[in-house]
Order: C-alpha cells, then structure tokens, then sequence
C-alpha cells in the first residue's frame, strides 16, 4: 500500500456546507465509506476557519483512491490536491537508492 496526503478544498462555503451536512450523516449512519479492499483512510483533519480538510490515506492503486474521493468530487465540487508520501524508513531506503544510482552514473560514464 502506498500513502497519500490529501488536501481537500471546497469552492466556497455553501458546498462546504452541504458536504459537511452529508458527512455528518455518513459518520452517524456508519456508512461512510473509509476503508475497504486496497483502500483506509489513516486521519482526517479538519482546518477550523478554512476551506480545507487534510487527509492521510493508504491505497494499492489510484483507481482506489478514485474510488473513495469521485463521489464526493462530483456532488460538492471539491478539489484535491493528492501527494504521494513516505514515512522515515521509507525515505532513509530512497535516499539509499539515490546515491547508488548516483555512483552507478559515474562508473556507466554519464557524468563527468
């Protein structure tokens, strides 16, 4: 699974409104849709006096995510910012990989 912070913006205070009227709704039904197959939403954080909520989410795929944020996307217009993330581990092993590839460079002859 591959992690994924999301920025969620609303247009303008009315949808935000009415998708806040839904996800209240959702929440007490228990039938918000925040985890399933490839798909789990780790937090949601939401920004008093702002148009935002941040969102922290594992996926196996994009068409997952799609999954989980279009619905909301078409009925209140919202915008999403989506940036894959890494945890320490995760960035310690790319760094790692980097300067391997680096010096892997230099003995191919790509740099000088």
């Amino acid at each position: 699974m591959n992690t994924f912070f999301v920025t969620a913006t609303f247009k303008n205070t009315a949808l935000m409104a009415s998708a806040y009227d839904l996800f209240l709704k959702v929440i007490e039904d228990g039938t918000l849709n925040d985890q399933f197959e490839g798909f789990k939403v780790i937090g949601r954080y939401h920004a008093s006096y702002s148009n935002n909520v941040f969102i922290i989410v594992e996926a196996s795929s994009h068409i997952k995510m799609t999954e989980h944020f279009a619905p909301w996307k078409v009925k209140f217009d919202i915008d999403f910012e989506i940036k894959p993330v890494m945890n320490d581990e995760e960035k310690i092993a790319e760094h790692k990989l980097v300067g391997t590839l680096i010096s892997s460079e230099k003995t191919m002859g790509f740099s000088n």
